[in-house]
C-alpha cells in the first residue's frame, strides 16, 4: 500500500516538474555571447583567484537564468492550457492533459522566482537587475491584462528583447560595474534574425469556438 502511494506521489509531482521544461535549459546558453563580448572588449585578466570567482559567477549566472526561465515556463504552460488543447502538438502538454492545481502552480512559480533572483544576487547587482528584467518580461508575456504574446508583432518583439537581456546578463557576469556594451552589440541581440512570426503564433490569434 505504501509503495503504491509513493508511486502516486511521484506521478503527481512529475507533471509539475515537466512544465518547468528542464530540457529547455540549454537555451539559456544565450548568455554566453555576452560573456564572450565582455572578454573581447573589456580589459580583464582572470587568473588565479579571479578565475575561480569568474567560474563560480558563470555557474551561478547560468543557474539563475535557468530558474527564472522555468518560472516563466510554468505560468506559460498553465495559462496557455485552454488554447493549447486546440493545438496539434501542444495538446499533449502536461498542463493540458493533466488536472493541475492553480495554487501549486503559483507556489511553484513563486519558489522558482525567489530562488532565481536570490542566486542572481550572488553574482552582482547589475546581473540581478537584468535577471529581474527577464523575470518581469515573463509576466508581461504571459499574464493579463498585458499578455504581449496575444498582440501581433509585440509577441515577437518581446522574445527578441529577452535575447538582448540574456546577452546583457552574460556581459554583467564578467563586468561588475555599470559599463554597457556597444549599442551595436545590444541591437544585434535585439534584432535576432531568427525571431520571425511562427505559424503557432498566427494560430494563437485565431479565435476558437
Amino acid at each position: 500500500m505504501i509503495y503504491f502511494r509513493s508511486i502516486d506521489k511521484i506521478r503527481y509531482m512529475k507533471k509539475y516538474i515537466k512544465i518547468m521544461r528542464l530540457d529547455h535549459w540549454i537555451k539559456q546558453f544565450f548568455i554566453v555571447p555576452g560573456v564572450v563580448c565582455a572578454f573581447l572588449l573589456i580589459d580583464v585578466a582572470f587568473v588565479g583567484k579571479a578565475a575561480e570567482i569568474f567560474a563560480l559567477n558563470l555557474l551561478k549566472g547560468f543557474i539563475a537564468t535557468c530558474l527564472i526561465a522555468s518560472a516563466n515556463y510554468v505560468i506559460n504552460e498553465y495559462l496557455d492550457a485552454e488554447f493549447d488543447k486546440h493545438h496539434p502538438t501542444k495538446k499533449n502538454r502536461a498542463a493540458v492533459k493533466e488536472s493541475m492545481s492553480g495554487k501549486i502552480i503559483f507556489l511553484q512559480w513563486l519558489v522558482l522566482s525567489v530562488a532565481g533572483l536570490s542566486v542572481a544576487a550572488l553574482v552582482n547587482e547589475y546581473f540581478l537587475a537584468m535577471t529581474a528584467w527577464l523575470w518581469l518580461m515573463g509576466i508581461f508575456y504571459n499574464v493579463k491584462p498585458i499578455r504581449t504574446k496575444d498582440i501581433a508583432y509585440l509577441d515577437v518583439l518581446t522574445e527578441s528583447v529577452n535575447n538582448m537581456i540574456r546577452l546583457l546578463m552574460g556581459w554583467f557576469i564578467v563586468v561588475a560595474d555599470f559599463v554597457l556594451p556597444p549599442s551595436s552589440i545590444v541591437l544585434g541581440g535585439l534584432l535576432d534574425a531568427r525571431r520571425v512570426p511562427h505559424g503557432d503564433k498566427a494560430l494563437r490569434r485565431i479565435p476558437h469556438d
